[in-house]
């Protein structure tokens, strides 16, 4: 085997057989804006959104956000809000479960406190984060007037990192 010590300059173009390149020598920078990789030797970002409608009182709901596909994930992010506040002591919760148990350490809280559009992040259970395909990822909301106002437009936006399967 042949070694060069120090810099090289190839003129032309280098066409080895076989090169090992060591660890980290390849970047984000090393990669082209159009390089049109195959989707599955990157990792992919989702970012499902529900939402209820604008001008409906928040309503109790249970619904699939979203089905893992890729062979592993991790839950990055997960939030909610109402688009009119609640008013008094109305409160709504809205929980994050995956295959049916709560993936946050406790179910968000959105009261009176927070206003219109607010954006209330909750909080992912180190325990819970990691993901694999077939998990079933549902958002539980519930509702209680409580002698208030309940607010309108329930939202939420979760965000999940998946490994190409």
């Amino acid at each position: 085997m042949s070694r060069i010590d120090g810099d090289l300059t190839v003129g032309g173009t280098l066409t080895p057989k076989y090169i090992n390149l060591p660890a980290g020598s390849v970047s984000n920078n090393s990669v082209e804006a159009g390089a049109a990789m195959d989707a599955d030797k990157l990792e992919h970002q989702h970012q499902p959104c529900y939402a209820q409608e604008s001008d409906t009182t928040a309503a109790a709901e249970d619904f699939v956000l979203h089905v893992i596909r890729g062979a592993t994930g991790q839950m990055m992010a997960f939030s909610a809000g109402c688009v009119v506040a609640n008013i008094g002591a109305a409160v709504v919760t809205v929980d994050l479960h995956k295959n049916g148990s709560s993936m946050l350490t406790a179910a968000i809280t959105i009261d009176s406190g927070d206003a219109a559009y607010a954006i209330v992040e909750g909080t992912i259970d180190p325990a819970k984060e990691d993901l694999v395909v077939g998990d079933v990822l549902e958002l539980v909301v519930t509702v209680a007037a409580g002698g208030g106002t309940l607010g309108k437009g329930v939202f939420a936006q979760a965000v999940i990192v998946e490994d190409a399967a």
